[in-house]
């Protein structure tokens, strides 16, 4: 319970100062004799803002301290001294407009403080998430599969993530010249490995970029392809692919694979468009070696299937080597 200090605190006739100097209270010399009858004012000075004739506050306001625990109590002690009429109301209306003043004050501070924390903290979130999207994005891409080409190992309408970093490049001459004094080779090298005959790789089309396909690779840098009998043929050896039900029903001379190109086939090899079906093309700016994919056309390899969620496990990449005869 806050204490009440017009009731608890009485001021007597000894205590008072009647000081002219000090006290303002010329009408009340220190040798004036009081008479028993008087009664004494015991209230407390009313606050400036009350005082007759006055526009402003000439001393400071005990309620621009600091706010704590007392200025509550102060404040109720107004309340009751309004309500019992200790002061009278006007006293006690000028303690709580006082009051009422200097919270905002103390308030607003802590406030904003808070406010700027919880915005610092939402930033960082969100520049954290958009690093770790940008980081996810750059590792791993989503694919859909459009058509039967793969068939039937993949199937239409299958999504698929794909790894984007095992084919990853690195510019040896570009760290050569931040590190000159480690010789570190020239060009570029994979930073894990490069495409193998086998991988299930997603890729541009050199013809129309803006279309996305899927195939195996058949044929690396060096290879001389060669498709008869309903079999394919690596330099001259039967290439085995278990993962077929479908053999090829066409026929292709044997073409060497240059070097930085690929050679691709779908698993449905009756019916995929892929680099046996590119061979008529001719030549142009933005693909001079039909009918081979560039490696810079590679986006990466199929690594999960994800839905549906019956087809959910890990894309059937093989390590694809002839055998002999």
């Amino acid at each position: 319970m806050c204490p009440r200090p017009f009731e608890e605190f009485p001021i007597g006739p000894e205590q008072l100062s009647f000081d002219d100097e000090t006290s303002g209270r010329g009408d009340r010399p220190s040798d004036r004799e009081h008479d028993p009858g008087e009664a004494w004012d015991t209230r407390p000075e009313t606050p400036s803002s009350l005082a007759e004739g006055s526009s402003s506050r000439e001393d400071p306001s005990p309620f621009q301290m600091p706010w704590d625990g007392n200025q509550y109590a102060v404040v109720v002690a107004g309340e009751e001294a309004s309500a019992a009429g200790a002061g009278g109301p006007a006293y006690g209306a000028a303690l709580e407009r006082d009051a009422a003043e200097a919270l905002p004050i103390q308030v607003r501070k802590p406030l904003v403080r808070r406010v700027g924390r919880v915005t610092r903290e939402l930033v960082e979130t969100l520049i954290l998430a958009l690093l770790i999207f940008l980081a996810v994005r750059a590792a791993v891409q989503n694919f859909q599969v459009e058509g039967s080409s793969m068939i039937p190992n993949l199937h239409d309408g299958e999504f698929l993530l794909v790894n984007k970093l095992i084919y990853a490049e690195v510019d040896l001459d570009a760290i050569d010249r931040f590190i000159p004094f480690v010789d570190i080779g020239d060009g570029t090298r994979h930073l894990f490995r490069a495409p193998q005959r086998g991988d299930v790789v997603v890729f541009k089309f050199p013809r129309d970029p803006s279309r996305d396909f899927i195939k195996r690779i058949i044929g690396v840098p060096g290879d001389t392809v060669e498709v008869r009998d309903s079999t394919v043929f690596i330099d001259g050896q039967p290439l085995d692919e278990p993962y077929l039900t479908d053999k090829p029903n066409y026929v292709l001379p044997p073409i060497t694979v240059p070097p930085g190109q690929y050679f691709v086939l779908g698993d449905n090899r009756p019916g995929s468009f892929d680099s046996h079906s590119w061979t008529s093309y001719e030549p142009t700016p933005d693909w001079p070696n039909p009918p081979f994919v560039p490696e810079e056309n590679i986006i990466g390899q199929a690594w999960l299937s994800y839905w549906p969620s019956s087809d959910w496990g890990l894309v059937p990449n093989k390590s694809l080597n002839p055998s002999a005869p």
